[in-house]
């Protein structure tokens, strides 16, 4: 019988084990884990209360393995509901803004679809993650302390404090960004925006809050419901705190998944679907830049994604100015040759440009076409100079538009040697020296 007893505590010990192994590679709520982690324990003490002949022991283990199954089975279970109670907000939100006329939507579908999670979570009471608010609003408010000023990790507060203005202003960037191109009404003061969200998250962190940042859902949410100038931010900020002062109970009634689903409803009509295509106009760099973009934030985190956006962008920049294409043509007829550059001529360009100077004919006269070039530096002007010299002493010529050259080269005029070759326009700049 105690062998019988055994083995099924062991089998039911492995199943245990099991369940929470695979809860850690889900990454699921730490309380979760950590009362599958308590029930493995404490079937793993039955077991040795068993070879000890301990019932009473044993049996007040299983009562708690019981209690802690229960509870982990009843979260696992709840989030099969926060699911249908988002998938309910999502559909009241299409349905509402789809169906109901427009003359009769003065409450906003978002409303009308969380008052519809809530009342559907609060008939059927569900075991569910409901909004949470303190009864007390000061009750959430830490100052700080000399005991804490003293003993606080300042390397890692510092840290962390750079990483959320990293990350805080690059949302806030982009949020405004986007609402200036919802509405037309208000254009954003970067500047003043940014300086307005340190001056904020300063005072958070005085008072042990969380940071603030810009948040599009938030924005768009204004603009839907007619705004019309910054006011609307403010009062959106003053409603919160009357309702979590006055009506800290009526908040708790929301469960998190209305809420999330309101914010996946709102992320997916802010998708403009026509800019993505759009993008291959613009070249596959645009197209690569932004999928690893949105991968990476999605796969990770805001800054992590927008970092790797600017490193992306930056190193396609290079590739731009690093981009040269020359072509050249010689007149089988004359002694006359043609070199078209085409991008950027930089000192990365500078072993390509000369090899194919090189190919010159020693006699040539060499005329260069700076029509289609962006950019030169001093580097590959410097080239040309220097083998001109050289190609001058063979009977050749080289001949350049200065007057083209003067449009892509700022800082350097020179407009009035147009038409001279190098050799006349180094004689004239050397007697006006």
């Amino acid at each position: 019988m105690i062998r019988q007893q055994e083995k099924q505590i062991r089998e039911l010990a492995t199943v245990i084990s099991k369940v929470h192994e695979s809860m850690l590679q889900e990454k699921r709520e730490a309380d979760v884990v950590a009362a599958a982690e308590e029930a493995a324990d404490q079937m793993r003490f039955a077991l040795q209360m068993l070879q000890e002949g301990d019932t009473i022991a044993i049996r007040k283990s299983l009562e708690e393995v019981e209690a802690k199954l229960e509870y982990v089975f009843s979260t696992l279970k709840s989030h099969d509901w926060a699911a249908k109670v988002g998938l309910l907000t999502i559909v009241v939100l299409v349905l509402w803004n789809s169906l109901i006329p427009k003359k009769y939507r003065v409450i906003p579908a978002p409303l009308v679809a969380v008052i519809a999670g809530t009342v559907f979570a609060a008939i059927l009471s569900l075991p569910i993650i409901f909004v949470e608010v303190p009864d007390n609003l000061w009750d959430a408010v830490m100052l700080p302390t000399w005991t804490t000023i003293s003993t606080v990790p300042w390397f890692a507060v510092v840290q962390a404090g750079v990483v959320l203005a990293v990350v805080a202003s690059a949302e806030t960037l982009l949020c405004a960004t986007a609402v200036d191109r919802m509405q037309s009404l208000v254009r954003t003061n970067y500047d003043r925006e940014l300086a307005a969200q340190g001056i904020g998250n300063i005072v958070c962190g005085l008072l042990g809050a969380l940071p603030m940042t810009g948040v599009i859902v938030r924005s768009s949410a204004n603009v839907d419901a007619g705004a019309r100038t910054r006011l609307s931010t403010i009062l959106h900020g003053l409603w919160l705190l009357v309702f979590v002062s006055l009506a800290a109970a009526l908040l708790r009634m929301i469960p998190t998944a209305s809420l999330a689903a309101i914010l996946v409803y709102t992320g997916y009509k802010l998708v403009n679907w026509k800019t993505i295509f759009e993008l291959r106009k613009y070249g596959w760099g645009e197209v690569v830049v932004y999928v690893v973009t949105l991968s990476t934030i999605v796969a990770t985190d805001l800054l992590t994604g927008v970092l790797t956006g600017v490193f992306l962008s930056a190193g396609k920049l290079l590739l731009t100015f690093a981009r040269l294409d020359v072509h050249l043509r010689l007149d089988p007829d004359t002694t006359r040759a043609s070199l078209d550059l085409d991008g950027a001529a930089t000192f990365l360009s500078l072993p390509r440009l000369a090899e194919t100077l090189e190919q010159v004919p020693p006699d040539a006269e060499l005329h260069v076409d700076f029509e289609h070039l962006t950019y030169i530096d001093h580097a590959c002007l410097d080239l040309l100079m220097n083998w001109a010299k050289q190609h001058e002493q063979t009977g050749g010529r080289l001949v350049i538009d200065w007057n083209t050259l003067h449009s892509v080269m700022s800082g350097r005029n020179h407009s009035r040697n147009a038409g001279l070759s190098q050799p006349e326009v180094a004689a004239r700049e050397a007697t006006s020296g």
